[in-house]
């Protein structure tokens, strides 16, 4: 079976943040693997792929990432051939320092292949990729982080899914690193004629080109007339933080039940908890924040 078009419906709970009643999309329950966006992400990239036997899916990431971890589970299941291009030459030979998540890939049947940094910044540019495309037929290329037209088709079904009997949410939340993920709720919420304003929290530090990103992928699509970037809650930059979110993200597990990654959710629920403070959400409104999975990443402990 096809892990990524499963139907698999994630609840929808409410919980209390400061006096305000929000409500949270638990995405992190989907899949252990293939989580939270990650595998609304994938999902028609993936279905694109099996149509063609013998089909090698290609793509990109760091040594911690989520996406080359899900895409190496989804590719095995599905009996494709995946390669990982990995950020970090240095790794190449030194298997001492590679992380969990790149001997997980390499189990799972990924090709890693690794490259300069400089050389990552090409993607599909570089030299390494540009003749792996010329040598190997049948390549199917899925960006870094899986954000593509495909995946925020992807997403967008995350919205047109929930079902609030006739309410809507006033925000709508989630974190931002590609853009893809926040582009398919704005879709979504168009799709669905919505009225709210979708919030994406971008936990990289000078991610202001994402929003061109967003527009691109949205046009010729139904969107959402209301959206934004918040940009003063990286805490840093990517993977990066600071004493303040870490003790917020702990406390939040102890209180509510469930943890938030310390790369994507700690940030985007830290941000709302923020906005609560500073009046901008009240006790009048109902938003609702996406918690996008990647618990693989880790989590802050106290």
């Amino acid at each position: 079976m096809v892990i990524v078009a499963e139907q698999n419906i994630t609840p929808v709970e409410p919980i209390d943040v400061l006096g305000v009643r929000v409500l949270v999309k638990r995405e992190d329950l989907n899949h252990p693997v293939v989580q939270g966006n990650k595998r609304r992400k994938l999902k028609y990239n993936l279905i694109k792929a099996s149509h063609n036997p013998g089909q090698t899916v290609l793509t990109f990431g760091g040594a911690y990432s989520n996406h080359l971890l899900a895409t190496a589970f989804a590719a095995q299941e599905q009996q494709l051939k995946a390669i990982g291009v990995v950020r970090g030459d240095e790794l190449q030979h030194n298997h001492a320092i590679w992380s969990d998540t790149l001997y997980h890939c390499q189990r799972l049947g990924m090709v890693l292949t690794f490259i300069s940094r400089s050389e990552y910044r090409q993607k599909e540019q570089g030299q390494t990729v540009k003749a792996m495309l010329r040598t190997t037929p049948d390549i199917l290329v899925i960006p870094e982080g899986g954000s593509n037209d495909l995946a925020v088709k992807g997403v967008a079904e995350l919205v047109t899914e929930i079902d609030l009997q006739g309410h809507q949410p006033s925000h709508l939340i989630c974190p931002v690193g590609t853009g893809g993920t926040l582009a398919g709720l704005v879709r979504g919420v168009g799709e669905t004629g919505w009225n709210c304003e979708v919030i994406g929290v971008a936990v990289l530090k000078g991610l202001q080109t994402v929003n061109q990103d967003i527009t691109q992928w949205l046009a010729g699509h139904k969107a959402a007339r209301s959206w934004r970037v918040l940009h003063d809650y990286h805490c840093g930059g990517y993977a990066k933080s600071v004493p303040e979110l870490a003790r917020f993200s702990v406390a939040f597990a102890q209180q509510q039940g469930f943890e938030l990654d310390k790369i994507y959710n700690s940030k985007a629920f830290y941000a709302l908890a923020q906005m609560i403070k500073s009046g901008q959400l009240t006790a009048h409104d109902q938003p609702m924040i996406i918690h996008t999975g990647g618990l693989q990443g880790g989590t802050f402990q106290p």
